[in-house]
């Protein structure tokens, strides 16, 4: 039981990182202030990196916030199969096992099928150059919370 709360704050940690907008959806007060300010900061880091010029800013900025709330749907899933992992954890079955993996494939799956399919969008609003740093931002903030959830998540017994 005892890596059940950190694989707890492992979902919480990764609620964090819930799309733009989503906030308001959250049912913990704390959680939902925690993931608007991640969210906005996330933002600042990609307008100081990307200094796009307003015509640029206007056709960028609503894709950006349709990409996020897409990638929140398969956060939130991951959050719950991360919980779901806690909760079996002490008596994981071969089933269960069988299942978290399946799940993390899936969801890697289809965070890069979305990231391919919004590149062609992303490739009408912005610079070639601009598009390469903008998913370069997206790609370290992505995999500096998947190295911390990895860290705060125990190996399946």
């Amino acid at each position: 039981m005892k890596h059940a709360g950190r694989i707890i704050l492992s979902a919480g940690c990764l609620a964090l990182a819930v799309s733009a907008g989503a906030e308001e959806g959250v049912a913990d007060p704390e959680l939902a202030q925690a993931a608007a300010r991640f969210n906005q900061e996330r933002r600042d880091l990609i307008a100081s990196n990307l200094q796009l010029t307003p015509d640029e800013a206007t056709r960028f900025w609503p894709l950006y916030e349709r990409y996020q709330r897409a990638v929140g749907v398969l956060i939130e899933r991951r959050r719950a199969s991360i919980a779901e992992f806690g909760e079996n954890y002490d008596e994981m079955s071969e089933a269960e096992a069988k299942k978290f993996i399946r799940d993390r494939i899936e969801l890697t799956e289809q965070r890069f099928r979305l990231m391919k399919q919004y590149y062609l969008e992303f490739e009408h609003a912005l610079p070639v150059k601009k598009l390469a740093r903008y998913y370069q931002i997206e790609s370290k903030i992505y995999f500096s919370v998947e190295a911390g959830i990895a860290e705060e998540i125990p190996l399946v017994k």
